[in-house]
């Protein structure tokens, strides 16, 4: 039996870590307020994105987790799946789309390292 999703929505909710990359400076020199990272620009969502699950394939109970890292520049580095949903093609778009996110610039911050959680909404 061939199951096909629709993909209507995906939200990134980020944590930041204490052990984030801007904790090695100083802690009178860190302007939490200004290097903290805020989405500026998010990809647009695929249209369809089917999942089919594939012989063996079953949803672990979790959502995929991505880790990152934020660049002073805004850019996203090294994303890569932490944390598997159990399908292949949702794992595989998940950190696709977190690249796509654009943080503010925070020049002087550091690099903080960081997980997005990816949440879907089916309908």
């Amino acid at each position: 039996m061939l199951c096909v999703f629709q993909l209507t929505s995906i939200t990134a909710v980020l944590r930041i870590l204490a052990s984030s990359g801007a904790a090695q400076q100083t802690a009178k020199h860190y302007n939490v307020a200004r290097c903290t990272p805020k989405v500026r620009q998010q990809r647009p969502l695929a249209k369809d994105l089917a999942v089919a699950p594939r012989k063996g394939e079953k949803a672990g109970g979790y959502i995929p987790l991505i880790s990152i890292q934020a660049l002073e520049s805004g850019g996203i580095a090294n994303a890569r799946v932490k944390r598997s949903s159990g399908f292949a093609n949702i794992d595989a778009y998940a950190p696709d789309w977190v690249r796509g996110i654009r943080y503010n610039a925070r020049p002087g911050c550091g690099i903080i390292e960081t997980n997005v959680d990816v949440l879907i909404h089916w309908r």
